[in-house]
C-alpha cells in the first residue's frame, strides 16, 4: 500500500509586496468611497424640505450623517432613517 504525504508549507514572515499593495489600495478605496459619499450627501442640502421628505429624509438626518465619524458609513445612516420614517408613515404614526 502506498501513502502520500501532504505537507502544507506556510511561511509566517514579512508580508509580500503584493499583499502590502493590496492592503494600501483597499484602504485608499475605502477612504475615497467615504469622501464621495459625504460629498453627495452635502449636495442634498441644495434640495428643499419637501423634496427631502419625498425621499423620506429630513435636514436633521443630513446633518447627523455628515457629523458622524468619518469611517462610519453615512449613506447607510440615511438609508436607515428613510426606512424608519417610511415604516412609521405606513403604520399610521406619521411624524413630520
Amino acid at each position: 500500500m502506498r501513502t502520500t504525504e501532504h505537507a502544507l508549507d506556510l511561511v509566517a514572515g514579512k508580508p509580500t509586496l503584493v499583499s502590502r499593495a493590496t492592503g494600501i489600495v483597499g484602504v485608499l478605496t475605502a477612504v475615497w468611497r467615504q469622501y464621495r459619499s459625504r460629498c453627495q450627501i452635502a449636495r442634498l442640502h441644495d434640495l428643499d424640505d419637501r423634496q427631502l421628505l419625498d425621499m423620506g429624509l429630513k435636514r436633521q438626518d443630513l446633518n447627523e450623517a455628515l457629523t458622524s465619524a468619518f469611517f462610519e458609513d453615512a449613506s447607510s445612516y440615511l438609508t436607515r432613517a428613510s426606512r424608519n420614517r417610511a415604516n412609521l408613515y405606513y403604520r399610521g404614526t406619521r411624524h413630520d
